[in-house]
């Protein structure tokens, strides 16, 4: 009697789990990249407008949301506005009919704002004649 209380007790956590994951379904999401010019960010409507890198003429809409990831080559956050009429690489995952972005990542560096500031200090020094 010990041991088919013992042996039940060892089967239990076994049929547990595997009842668990019966019940789980698997989800697996792609992510697409794609390469080109931004020429509009349009933050009222939450989406980007991008020229493909070989014809010109091609747009593409994307979307995108709080939880999009704006980066230059170095992983450096840039903003929506400095990316406009720059190179990208869009990472996305279908939606529905939609592109949502996930990271978009400029592909040169953007110029930092730094202003340079140059000071010229004269001191005039009165000799004894």
């Amino acid at each position: 009697m010990r041991r088919m209380v013992l042996g039940t007790l060892l089967a239990l956590p076994l049929a547990l789990a595997v009842s668990a994951s019966a019940g789980m379904e698997q989800q697996t999401t792609t992510t697409t990249t794609y390469s080109g010019t931004i020429s509009d960010v349009s933050p009222s409507s939450s989406t980007i407008i991008l020229k493909s890198e070989g014809s010109p003429q091609t747009m593409t809409k994307y979307v995108y949301n709080d939880r999009t990831v704006w980066v230059d080559p170095a992983g450096n956050t840039v903003t929506t506005e400095t990316v406009r009429n720059q190179p990208v690489t869009v990472y996305y995952e279908k939606e529905g009919d939609q592109m949502v972005v996930t990271k978009v990542v400029t592909q040169k560096p953007l110029p930092s704002r730094i202003i340079e500031q140059k000071t010229t200090t004269t001191k005039t020094t009165d000799f004894p004649e």
